[in-house]
């Protein structure tokens, strides 16, 4: 876990960049046939497939952190599961929420 202190230290070491959102495109696919090979599942999952390589795009809104989350999530539900295969509907199951809608959650809110 990162600290408040940690995270000024940081701040103060290294100069602060906006890193932009992926399109969809070529380049997203390949990033997504570089997740599936470095997956450890048995079975290929076709990831970069036209239905599945949108809804990982919807999902993670653009936001590499976000694809990397989401596909460890469902990595590990379908180990779990016996399957060795993300489907779209392994992805569909984990009821994953974009960061977007995290952002506006009421007990977020609540916080703030």
């Amino acid at each position: 876990m990162i600290t408040s202190n940690a995270t000024d230290e940081m701040a103060s070491r290294f100069e602060l960049c906006a890193v932009p959102r992926w399109r969809y495109g070529e380049d997203y696919l390949a990033l997504l046939d570089s997740f599936e090979a470095a997956l450890p599942l048995e079975k290929p999952s076709d990831l970069s497939d036209e239905p599945t390589a949108r809804r990982i795009f919807a999902l993670s809104e653009g936001l590499i952190g976000e694809v990397v989350k989401l596909l460890t999530a469902a990595a590990v539900a379908v180990i779990r599961g016996g399957h060795e295969r993300i489907t779209p509907a392994a992805i569909e199951t984990l009821g994953y929420l974009p960061l977007s809608a995290r952002r506006q959650a009421p007990a977020r809110q609540n916080l703030l």
